[in-house]
């Protein structure tokens, strides 16, 4: 019984733990599912993804840019 609340348990961990260091939820969570203990340190060594931001998706209000760039 605790065997299998522990197979249900780290896959939903891995996923939460692999989004907050950037990764995909699904594909940790699947990992997870076949490999719980293993993915667990694979996840721990594994370096942050930085945050890219695409500027060409950017939408500036044009109320806002007023107040930003409100000249004195």
């Amino acid at each position: 019984m605790e065997a299998i609340f522990l197979l249900l348990f780290f896959p939903p961990v891995m996923g939460y733990l692999a989004t907050t260091k950037g990764y995909h939820f699904w594909t940790w969570f699947f990992i997870g599912l076949f490999l719980p203990v293993i993915s667990l340190f694979i996840l721990f060594f594994l370096k942050e993804k930085p945050i890219v931001i695409d500027p060409s998706k950017l939408v500036v209000h044009e109320q806002n840019y007023k107040v930003l760039w409100k000249k004195k």
